[in-house]
């Protein structure tokens, strides 16, 4: 692995040898988690998953580009990005180096697979780039936010997923109640992960319950602090007065998406559960317990 560290520019195609587009075939859809982390979490979060910040650079245009090591042997590392407009929660998230069993699996890949692995995993790119500098080829696919950097003996050494392409529109009406209500008793972490906004919040009384690691790190960890809020919900919602919320509105707010709320009738021991549109569907976003 070049130990140049290298992370993607938005609008940098320095060293572009040449461009060759594919047949389009079915890929798996657009993905929200690589390697644990989710696209939206917060700086702080992030921070707070690493030692020590590796590199950070700033664009012209507002962008911040923040690079944390994972390890020096192997090397890996894993870099995301912030937008100008919201500077606090990463739009787009990578993880690069050498071969390495110390991530979890995206759509069955892990760096160091082969390119055949890729395209039996994921189908043939809809659009390869040939870089020079380092010399890698980038995968690209039509309607997909995920792309791959493949070395020059074809070994994967790259995966970033980049904003919210491929997922959609959430649907028009909420998440039903029951359906909340399961997947908040759920013990199965990748339910979880999908169930929860990135940064996810319970509040009891003074007590604020947020997302301070990896969405994977903390939702995998009984012990974790939002796992421990998840707890006092799971006892919440399975009192008697708290089986069926009283109402369902609308949060509306300036520079905020429509978000969903269920609101429990007085004497139960929910105040209220929010759910917010983020990557394609409805999400809990926050629970306040009284």
């Amino acid at each position: 692995m070049n130990l140049i560290l290298r992370v993607f520019f938005t609008a940098a195609l320095t060293g572009v040898f040449f461009v060759q587009a594919h047949e389009v075939l079915a890929q798996p859809q657009s993905q929200r988690e690589l390697n644990g982390f989710a696209l939206g979490q917060h700086n702080s979060a992030i921070k707070a998953a690493f030692k020590k910040l590796y590199d950070e650079r700033r664009t012209e245009d507002g962008w911040i580009y923040r690079t944390y090591l994972i390890s020096e042997k192997p090397f890996v590392y894993m870099s995301f990005k912030f937008p100008a407009d919201d500077i606090d929660h990463a739009v787009s998230i990578q993880i690069a180096g050498d071969p390495t069993k110390r991530m979890l699996p995206f759509l069955g890949l892990k760096l160091g697979a082969s390119a055949e692995d890729v395209r039996r995993h994921i189908g043939r790119p809809s659009e390869t780039t040939q870089l020079t500098d380092p010399p890698v080829e980038v995968w690209k696919y039509q309607g997909r936010n995920y792309s791959f950097e493949l070395d020059k003996v074809k070994g994967l050494s790259s995966i970033q997923v980049f904003g919210y392409q491929g997922f959609g529109e959430p649907p028009g009406l909420p998440t039903p109640w029951p359906e909340v209500r399961s997947r908040l008793l759920s013990n199965d972490v990748t339910q979880l992960m999908t169930t929860f906004a990135a940064d996810a919040e319970i509040y009891h009384g003074r007590d604020v319950y947020g997302i301070d690691n990896s969405l994977w790190t903390v939702l995998s960890d009984s012990k974790s602090k939002f796992r421990r809020g998840l707890a006092l919900v799971v006892l919440a919602i399975q009192d008697d007065r708290a089986r069926e919320p009283g109402e369902a509105n609308l949060r509306i707010s300036r520079n905020q998406p429509v978000r969903h709320v269920y609101k429990f009738r007085p004497g139960s021991p929910v105040e209220e559960i929010v759910l917010t549109p983020h990557a394609g569907a409805f999400r809990v976003w926050e629970i306040r317990l009284r």
